[in-house]
């Protein structure tokens, strides 16, 4: 199949040879930079388990904002090199509902034309670096563009960090983040000693620490039932992660979406009815949320701890909100914002609050924050060496 690649005029940017001081030029650079818009490729995977819905939502409004943006699909993915340090990126054709039209045994498909990349205009949106779920070439295709100088929205790193909740944890210690006391259950036998340091104070929450969507998370209410399960999940899965957690009790949840360092916005998820858990995917009705200054600064550092771009990170409340620190659950490096958007565009909250922000879109606030990102980013580039 023959393609055609297309003209592409390159951003401007300041000859190494031009370099002043970064801080006396970092104004003039960012006036610059808005003279042409970025480019967004986000490379995603769309599974029957987990739809495609944030994917197709950041390309429409994407384009709504007049941003060169492509969708494609992680599966089959490859990427050429060009001239000039761009990069060829072929992709099966997505359709407007985040599908891919992939190869099957009856149907063959074509690639679509391939899209032109180049680090100092293109911003790469990876939603598919999935521990459980992925092929390890994703993840390898990641780093080759990392190591091109492309910028990643997140990072591999910290997809690493957020994708293993044992990672997480312990990214959280080492950053002094307040959050549940849990052990990881080291082996098979290991159940009695990890609830042992827990003060064998049930009930406990037990984790899968590769899981998302509520997945893997587990109520424990005796010593009997967190042996039996235990035992199944290694006869499962001799090599599994298993972490056992200190049991909060509280009617909700809070997720906050953060983008480059700035809350886009927060929302209160409660409990799902008859269940513990309070994911959206699960069920959840979200609503707004207000946050007090000390979870806001808390968050900010929750963020810091797993290196994140644009995230959603979850806390616990804590009963005085305004002088006690929350307990964070875990950071996500991809997070949904289909329930946010809906929560942020409701007329009322729960105390019959009316919004100031009624059809505000967060993801059209990220949209826009993100050339910030990239100008921040090639800028940094710019005077390395």
């Amino acid at each position: 199949m023959k393609r055609q690649i297309g003209r592409w005029k390159p951003n401007t940017i300041l000859a190494k040879n031009e370099r002043p001081k970064v801080l006396e030029n970092f104004k003039s650079f960012i006036t610059e930079a808005k003279e042409e818009p970025y480019k967004l490729v986000i490379i995603s995977h769309d599974d029957p388990l987990d739809p495609n819905e944030t994917g197709v939502l950041i390309r429409d409004h994407a384009k709504e904002l007049g941003i060169e943006v492509y969708l494609a699909e992680f599966m089959g993915c490859y990427l050429e090199d060009t001239k000039n340090d761009n990069k060829l990126l072929y992709t099966y054709h997505v359709d407007k509902d985040g599908k891919a039209e992939l190869p099957t045994m009856k149907k063959d498909s074509e690639y679509s034309e391939p899209i032109l990349m180049n680090p100092k205009n293109t911003l790469v949106m990876v939603r598919g670096l999935n521990a459980k779920d992925g092929c390890a070439s994703w993840w390898i295709m990641a780093r080759t563009l990392e190591h091109a100088g492309f910028k990643l929205i997140n990072s591999v790193k910290c997809n690493d960090v957020c994708n293993n909740k044992w990672y997480n944890q312990m990214m959280f210690q080492r950053y002094d983040i307040n959050t549940p006391e849990g052990y990881l259950i080291r082996h098979s036998e290991g159940a009695a000693d990890a609830a042992e340091k827990l003060n064998n104070k049930y009930p406990m929450i037990l984790k899968t620490s590769i899981g998302s969507q509520g997945i893997g998370v587990m109520w424990i209410e005796s010593k009997k039932a967190l042996s039996g399960i235990v035992q199944l999940l290694y006869r499962e899965d001799p090599y599994i992660d298993i972490i056992l957690q200190e049991y909060i009790k509280t009617s909700y949840d809070v997720r906050v979406i953060v983008a480059s360092g700035t809350i886009m916005g927060s929302m209160k998820r409660p409990i799902i009815e008859g269940d513990f858990r309070s994911n959206v995917s699960q069920g959840s009705e979200p609503e707004v949320f207000e946050l007090t200054e000390l979870e806001k600064k808390e968050t900010l550092r929750a963020v810091e701890s797993v290196d994140g771009d644009i995230v959603g990170v979850d806390f616990i409340p804590a009963k005085d909100r305004e002088k006690d620190r929350p307990y964070f659950i875990e950071v996500n490096s991809t997070p949904g914002l289909t329930g946010i958007e809906a929560a942020i565009n409701k007329v009322k909250t729960s105390d019959n609050v009316s919004l100031k922000n009624k059809g505000k879109s967060i993801t059209k606030d990220i949209l826009n924050n993100m050339k910030s990102i990239l100008s921040k980013y090639t800028l940094d580039k710019s005077t390395e060496t």
